[in-house]
């Protein structure tokens, strides 16, 4: 054990960083509870649905959600659960890049190694979405670890383990199948590089062998279990209107404002790695050709609606390892000349910058409630769910088993009223997934919107995507379809006081205090 805590006391370090800067946050978003009703309808009743019966894979995190069930099984909560696995997966994390750090470092302990996971720790990206309820620190935890054992494959000429983190990773997000085909470029760029090598040796066909004998089964239960070859969630965010790249370079061009990595991008371009440094080569080379091809994914898919860069997370770890490397080689290349103050004050500003920068960050993160282009900030998501976390328990105290109800957001207020449905942006919808004719916008997560014939097609009791939240909407907001009315609920808002939801039900049922009307 001391051994273990002499050579990893720096993700130790970056823990103790990691954990108060994530509790700044401590939120869970909505999209997280569309898990957690998926993870609770396998647990309680066997099966993988959002509605009882009805098979619709509105979720693109398969192992995240197996988990949480398992939780349920156990007794445990999944908003408490998912918030405990996403610190410990951002500490262990952290882990695998001192791990990296190590590796490149001959194994010989050094100062230099707290720089990867502190640049981590004190990233309000990765911080924010060690908090949030998603799946986003597991997908990153497999890939950062697949990247490693590779690059240990690739050095050694043999191994194949890191085919295993890549496959759990794509079980995690689809985009762990694009991560490990990067990695498999960059393992035949080597292999040409330096043996003038196309066709593949015995332990690279095991190495893509593992991938498939794991992901393959996989795929094909997903497939025959829902009925289509991507997850119905593909279908919705990739049906946007035009224009959905300009969103995407503008996500790619806030991050680049909000942590300076055009300066950080100078100390990559400066710090280059010595000849004959092979090791060091080869993760600059891996860090190139994975973060080039992610930033051109994220602009096609028009970035993300969830503020700090969660689509991005996932390579930060990488970019991390690479950054520190070469700030090491940039000071060992100039402390000779000019001294080893001067280049150690310049590093020292640098770092003083990023944290400043990453506090502002962090600042308007949780302080702004709204968006920026189309980007909802934490604090507005945070806000979004304890306002409506009432709402579904009020709603669910007053369900009848043959309710049906359609949402806007699929999570906090399906997840805690239990009442079938389906959300208009048909991220749990075939239908709306599927119609071309219900295409929206092009804002990732909302390019559809579920027609008001196919909504009254589904004769739901409840419309609640059609609402008004305070104490000032009127009781008839108007524009009610035929057959419907506007109702108000009262309920208990966060802060103790009363709140107001006004909503549409069907005339002809009762709802908890709202009688039929005639």
């Amino acid at each position: 054990m001391k051994g273990f805590l002499q050579r990893y006391y720096a993700a130790i370090v970056a823990a103790a960083v990691l954990v108060p800067h994530a509790r700044l946050f401590d939120f869970v978003t909505d999209d997280a509870f569309i898990s957690f009703r998926y993870a609770r309808n396998l647990a309680l009743h066997g099966e993988l649905v959002f509605n009882l019966g009805e098979r619709v894979e509105g979720y693109t995190n398969f192992l995240w959600t197996v988990i949480l069930a398992m939780g349920i099984e156990m007794g445990l909560g999944p908003v408490m659960l998912s918030r405990f696995l996403g610190v410990a997966l951002g500490i262990a994390t952290l882990a695998v890049v001192v791990r990296m750090s190590l590796r490149l470092g001959g194994e010989r302990r050094s100062p230099w190694h707290l720089l990867p996971p502190l640049l981590l720790a004190s990233t309000g990206a990765y911080a924010c979405w060690s908090s949030g309820g998603l799946e986003t620190q597991l997908f990153t935890f497999l890939v950062t670890l697949g990247f490693d054992l590779a690059l240990g494959e690739v050095t050694r000429g043999r191994g194949y383990g890191s085919a295993a983190a890549f496959a759990f990773a794509a079980m995690t997000r689809p985009e762990g199948v694009m991560l490990f085909a990067l990695v498999a470029i960059f393992r035949l760029a080597t292999n040409l590089r330096r043996e003038r090598r196309l066709l593949p040796v015995k332990h690279e066909l095991a190495w893509v062998g593992l991938f498939l004998g794991l992901f393959a089964p996989y795929f094909a239960w997903r497939w025959n279990y829902y009925g289509w070859f991507f997850p119905n969630t593909f279908y919705v965010k990739s049906s946007g209107a035009a224009g959905t790249w300009k969103l995407g370079a503008y996500y790619l061009r806030r991050f680049c404002e909000d942590y300076g990595v055009h300066f950080l991008l100078l100390i990559v371009l400066c710090g280059r790695p010595e000849r004959g440094d092979e090791r060091r080569r080869d993760v600059r080379r891996l860090a190139a050709i994975v973060c080039l091809a992610f930033a051109a994914y994220v602009v096609k898919v028009g970035g993300d609606f969830m503020g700090l860069y969660r689509f991005l997370l996932p390579v930060l770890p990488l970019g991390a390892v690479v950054l520190a490397e070469s700030a090491r080689r940039l000071y060992a290349r100039l402390a000779p000349r000019l001294g080893a103050w001067a280049p150690g004050l310049a590093l020292g500003l640098v770092a003083v910058g990023f944290v400043g920068g990453s506090v502002r960050t962090d600042r308007q993160a949780l302080t702004f409630i709204g968006a920026d282009n189309g980007i909802d900030m934490p604090a507005y998501l945070k806000r979004y769910v304890l306002e409506r976390i009432p709402v579904g328990l009020w709603l669910g105290r007053h369900k009848q088993p043959d309710d049906f109800a359609t949402f806007g957001g699929a999570g906090v207020i399906p997840y805690y009223s239990e009442i079938p449905g389906f959300d208009v942006f048909g991220l749990v919808d075939a239908t709306i997934a599927h119609d071309v004719r219900m295409t929206a916008s092009n804002r990732p997560g909302h390019q559809k919107w579920g027609s008001d014939a196919y909504m009254l097609s589904r004769k739901p009791t409840l419309i609640t995507h059609r609402y008004c939240l305070g104490p000032h909407c009127p009781v008839d907001n108007g524009g009610a379809p035929p057959g419907y009315e506007w109702v108000r609920a009262t309920t208990t808002s966060p802060g103790g006081g009363l709140s107001y939801y006004s909503f549409m039900k069907r005339r002809d049922r009762a709802f908890g205090p709202f009688p039929v009307a005639f």
